[in-house]
C-alpha cells in the first residue's frame, strides 16, 4: 500500500509547548539560585555559563558546606594585618604589583611594623598563633611587630596567605596593562572575579583569578583556624 505520512497530533504539540514554557523559567531559576547538586557542574562550565551564575553557584556551595560544618567549628577572632610599606610599593602607581616575594620593607615599612607592635602591646592583645606568607615583606612585618608587642609565638610561614599572582602582567607598566579597550579590561568585564591573567610572574607563579585566591584562603582558614588542626 502507498505510504501515508502521519498526521500531527494537536494534543501532543500543545503539550510540548506547555513543557517548553515551563522548562524555561525553571532552568532560569536553577541557574540564578542553583541547588547544591548543580553547583559543581556550573563552576566547571567556564565559558558556557556567565560569571554571575558561576558566582551564585560558588556561594551556594559554600553556604551548604558552612551549614554542614557549623556545629563542629570553634569560634575564633582573626586579625588581618597588611604588611608595612615595601620597596615595590614605592612604584605601585606605575608598575603592576603582585607576588614579588623578594621585595623588602622600606625604612617607612619597618617603622610602621614597629608602631603596629607597640599598638598591640598597649591594647593588651593576646594571640594564640601568628601567620605570615613567605613574602619577605610579610615575614619581616610579623617579626618586627611581634618583637615590639612582646609576642613570643613563632611566626608560622603559610604560602596560602601570599598576595595573588598576576602572571605575566606583573612588573609591567600599569598604563599599558590597563589601557582602555585592551585585552585585560575586556577579560575582567567578561569574566569578573574568574578572570585569570595568562602566563607566569617573574617569580615563576601562574596567574590567578580572585576566585583562585578565595579558594586557597578559605582552605587555610578551615584547616588552620576553624578545625583546630593548626594548634592555635
Amino acid at each position: 500500500s502507498a505510504f501515508e505520512p502521519a498526521m500531527p497530533n494537536p494534543l501532543s504539540a500543545h503539550l510540548a509547548r506547555l513543557a517548553l514554557a515551563a522548562a524555561i523559567p525553571l532552568a532560569s531559576a536553577l541557574l540564578a539560585s542553583p541547588p547544591w547538586w548543580l553547583t559543581r557542574a556550573l563552576l566547571a562550565s567556564g565559558r558556557l555559563v556567565s560569571p554571575q551564575r558561576r558566582l551564585a553557584a560558588w556561594d551556594a556551595l559554600q553556604r551548604r558546606a558552612d551549614q554542614r560544618a557549623r556545629g563542629s567549628r570553634r569560634r575564633v577572632r582573626v586579625l588581618l594585618i597588611r604588611h608595612g610599606e615595601s620597596e615595590a610599593n614605592l612604584q605601585a602607581g606605575q608598575i603592576v604589583g603582585g607576588r614579588d616575594v623578594a621585595t623588602p620593607l622600606s625604612a617607612t615599612g619597618e617603622e610602621q611594623a614597629r608602631l603596629l607592635g607597640e599598638r598591640l602591646l598597649r591594647d593588651g592583645l593576646r594571640v594564640d598563633a601568628v601567620y605570615a606568607s613567605h613574602a619577605v615583606r610579610a615575614r619581616k612585618t610579623a617579626d618586627i611587630a611581634c618583637a615590639a608587642a612582646a609576642i613570643r609565638q613563632r611566626v608560622r610561614i603559610e604560602p596560602r596567605l601570599v598576595e595573588f599572582s598576576q602572571g605575566s602582567l606583573e612588573r609591567r607598566w600599569r598604563a599599558e596593562v590597563y589601557a582602555a579597550g585592551g585585552p585585560v579590561l575586556r577579560g575582567i568585564a567578561a569574566h569578573s572575579l574568574f578572570y585569570r591573567p595568562h602566563g607566569r610572574s617573574p617569580d615563576g607563579d601562574l596567574g590567578e583569578s580572585q576566585w583562585d585566591v578565595e579558594r586557597r584562603m578559605r582552605s587555610f582558614i578551615e584547616a588552620e583556624l576553624l578545625s583546630g588542626e593548626g594548634g592555635g
